[in-house]
């Protein structure tokens, strides 16, 4: 009888696999004094077949302090969420914790620096009901953002501000990234143009002598600046308030988008500006993704190093900035996805490592070759000259 209901609950254990769920500690007791990390893309994330303890080898073997992870988005999730268990990936895996138990201790160790990325696009949602998407000037409804007003008192805003919390809540990661959150092309509609309004107590948008609207003009850069800063101050106190408070040591970063060509004082395209970021956000990530993106020209090492001299110039706090490295060349939503070569690769990580920028991040991993985890070890000084095998991962695109 008793081993009869031995092997019953090992049979329940094994189905429930209770530690699939098991969190690591996701946080080192002390910060490295300058950071050099790997993003990991979502569908590695979420891919069962993903050879994590590979990756764990290429982040010991070039040195990696830290590794972020994509967490997903509030219609999308790594792990189940429980207030909206419908949006789980696959119901009852936590992706995160999977892999954050392959990934958590260097070789010699020491805890790892994990960062958690929540993506702010929500193309299903918007399918679902148009209404909340972003509008352009010319009637353009986009597929993937919301609109300003949504993201401001609309149930788009409120419901990142909660994922935010429930991802800092659930891990205890060092860093919590915020990205594909600009606003720039489709704040046009009805309902933003009311938003616009009331906060900067204007009758209209700004427009040139012809009546066009002026999509550019220095006045709607601010006023994205401040919708974007108003969420992010919204995400910054829900996450003084998870785990008793405890919360309040996740760093709360948000990507730029650099203007490379630009005067200082306008630094990033798509808004907004820097300070008032800095403002809301303990942190923001540049992106120097340096081969040709969605129409723009291909760019060098030199430029990294000339946008990290100008945001220098321009009183940013160096210290606050986190420079990721791109490795996509041409268009980001080709398929199959291509990538920059490993020298290429390499300047730039160098270059961004400039004018007191002391955080570098190279992304995605799953663009990631042997060769380019080569070259990252030569660049972080780990020598690159035992690269294991290549990173087991699916076909993104």
């Amino acid at each position: 009888m008793l081993g009869v209901l031995a092997a019953a609950l090992v049979a329940a254990l094994l189905l429930a696999r209770p530690w699939d769920d098991t969190i690591p500690v996701m946080r080192a007791s002390t910060a490295p004094e300058t950071e050099r990390s790997v993003s990991v893309d979502f569908a590695v994330v979420t891919d069962p077949s993903t050879d994590w303890a590979a990756l764990d080898r290429h982040l010991d073997t070039v040195g990696a302090d830290g590794v972020d992870l994509n967490a997903g988005r509030v219609e999308f999730t790594a792990f189940d969420w429980a207030a909206h268990p419908e949006a789980a990936a696959e119901p009852g895996t936590d992706h995160i914790a999977r892999a954050a138990r392959s990934l958590h201790e260097h070789s010699d160790g020491t805890t790892r620096q994990f960062g958690l990325i929540v993506d702010a696009y929500v193309p299903e949602w918007i399918k679902a009901d148009p209404s909340i998407a972003g509008i352009s000037a010319d009637g353009r409804r986009s597929r993937y953002q919301a609109s300003a007003s949504q993201l401001t008192s609309g149930p788009v805003g409120d419901r990142l501000v909660e994922y935010v919390a429930a991802v800092g809540e659930r891990y205890d990661p060092s860093r919590i990234s915020i990205t594909e959150l600009f606003l720039g092309e489709y704040t046009f509609g009805a309902d933003d143009l009311a938003l616009y309004r009331e906060m900067a107590g204007a009758d209209d948008w700004p427009r040139d002598a012809d009546g066009t609207v002026d999509e550019d003009s220095t006045e709607l850069e601010a006023w994205r600046a401040e919708v974007l800063a108003g969420l992010l101050g919204r995400m910054r106190d829900a996450l003084d308030e998870v785990r008793d408070g405890a919360g309040s040591q996740i760093q709360l970063a948000v990507d730029v988008r650099p203007g490379w060509d630009g005067p200082p004082e306008r630094s990033t395209a798509d808004g907004p500006a820097l300070e008032i970021l800095l403002g809301s956000a303990d942190r923001l990530v540049v992106w120097a993704y340096v081969g040709t993106d969605d129409g723009e020209e291909e760019r060098d090492a030199q430029d990294v190093s000339t946008l990290t001299g100008r945001l220098e110039d321009d009183g940013v706090d160096m210290s606050r900035l986190t420079v990721s490295v791109g490795l996509w060349a041409g268009p980001t939503d080709a398929s199959p996805p291509q990538s920059i070569s490993p020298e290429k690769m390499a300047e730039a990580v160098e270059a961004a490592a400039s004018h007191g920028v002391d955080d570098v991040n190279v992304t995605p991993a799953s663009l990631l070759t042997d060769a380019h985890w080569a070259a990252l070890g030569e660049v972080w000084g780990a020598g690159g000259s035992s690269t294991p095998a290549a990173l087991s991962v699916p076909p993104v695109g």
